[in-house]
Order: structure tokens, then sequence, then C-alpha cells
């Protein structure tokens, strides 16, 4: 288990008691007003985020500079694009084979991966990024079916880690950090596949 900085680590803590603080116990949906500069302070940017029928939130990033919808997935390990939506964020390279899926909704399904890559959502960058690729055929299907628009891509936990994302649900923000900005920039810590 990664451990944080002594610096990182009381600087989150006293974030989190004047959040705490702040609120009131009845409150809700409340979010005190100073977290936002608070976090602006510790180098995050917020990047909005839309709900997606009654369960989803999705954010616009770019990928090689193409923009796109990507369903926010805290559960999602790895950020994957729809193969069917690969050719245009491709930038004409061909995906390496990249073994098979394990998560809940697509395990056994053979993955790709698109090194190089170049990923941007709001002010957080990633030059060299590797999103993975495999068919959203199920997903994009379901939301069809309930009369909602196919979405591009999962953001998964690889980004929301590096970014140390925090997520005001209330506001529908999600706040990201580029490594290495003030306040923060420790990498992120190895998964639990590099731990073995």
């Amino acid at each position: 288990m990664a451990r944080l900085r002594p610096s990182r680590a009381r600087w989150i803590a006293a974030l989190l008691a004047a959040a705490l603080a702040c609120a009131p116990v009845a409150a809700q949906n409340a979010v005190p007003p100073g977290v936002a500069t608070a976090l602006e302070a510790g180098g995050y940017a917020a990047v909005p985020m839309r709900r997606h029928g009654d369960a989803h939130l999705t954010v616009r990033m770019q990928l090689n500079g193409v923009p796109g919808i990507f369903i926010l997935d805290t559960g999602a390990g790895r950020t994957v694009l729809d193969r069917a939506a690969q050719s245009r964020f491709d930038e004409g390279r061909t995906p390496v084979s990249g073994g098979v899926a394990t998560g809940a909704g697509g395990a056994g399904m053979a993955i790709a991966a698109l090194p190089d890559s170049r990923l941007r959502i709001g002010d957080y960058r990633d030059e060299d990024f590797t999103v993975h690729v495999m068919p959203l055929d199920h997903v994009n299907a379901a939301f069809v079916r309930r009369g909602e628009a196919a979405v591009d891509g999962v953001l998964g936990a690889d980004v929301l880690e590096r970014g140390g994302a925090i997520i005001d649900y209330p506001n529908l923000r999600l706040y990201l950090r580029n490594p290495g900005a003030r306040g923060g920039g420790a990498s992120s810590s190895p998964s639990i596949s590099e731990q073995r």
C-alpha cells in the first residue's frame, strides 16, 4: 500500500477538516464554499461533468486532439476507447495487442493499447498516454435502448489516480491536478498487478 508524504497527508487532512467544519450537518448537497478555492490553490482545476441519463456522469475530453464524451467510471482500472470510435482518435495508428479485459462489464473481451496518445481533460494534460481499446457495444446499446446518446469511451482510475481526482457530485465538477503541479506531484502508486 502506498504511503502519502507527510506534507501531502497534512494538506489533505486540513482540506477535509475545513470541508467538514464548514458544512452544516443537516444540509444536503451543500459543498463548503472554500473547498473549490483550496483545491485551486493546491493546483487543481475544475472540469465540468454532465449527467448521462439518471445514473452516469460524463466528461468531455480530447484524445489526440479530437473531442469526445467519456463516462466517468471510478471502478474501471483503465481509460478505454470504444473500438467503434477508434478511427476518429487513433491518427491512423494501429493499436497493439493488450490481452484480455478482466472487468465486470467486459470480462474476457480482447483489449488493445494505443500508446503515445495525447490526453487533455480541461487543464489536465498527459502527452504520453496509453489509452486502451475494446468494444463497448454492450454499453452503448444499453444507452441507446434508454434513449440516451452513445459515448466514445470510459474515463478510468488510471487518469483519476494520476490526477488526484476529487469528484464534486453536487456541483458536477471533477477536479484534476497535473502531475508535478504545486501542492502535489507525487507519482501515482503502483496498481495491484504491479505490486505483486
